[in-house]
């Protein structure tokens, strides 16, 4: 009797903090991602919406100009399966300490 394996989509999550970072406030996100199936998350890409990028499970970022923002995760697993997760943030106009 032959048995298929069935392998189920990794689910993309993460979170900001600050939710609500000021223009050049240091931005941590930080991955909560996982894979039912086991196999393991192979590699992370962000795009934090403003032509830059990083990877990795816990980058960092600053903003340099107020507005919205979309970032943007996208997983893999090694076995190939892909997930993304997007979230919009808002940045304050003026660095921290100045208004």
């Amino acid at each position: 009797m032959h048995e298929s394996v069935r392998s189920e989509n990794p689910e993309a999550v993460f979170t900001v903090n600050p939710a609500e970072p000021r223009v050049g406030q240091t931005v941590h996100l930080y991955d909560a991602s996982t894979d039912p199936s086991g196999i393991g998350i192979a590699w992370r890409a962000w795009d934090f919406g403003d032509d830059t990028t990083a990877t990795g499970s816990y980058p960092t970022h600053r903003y340099a100009v107020g507005g919205s923002y979309t970032v943007l995760l996208t997983l893999a697993t090694f076995d190939g399966r892909l997930a993304t997760a997007a979230r919009e943030i808002t940045v304050g106009g003026l660095p921290l300490g100045t208004g």
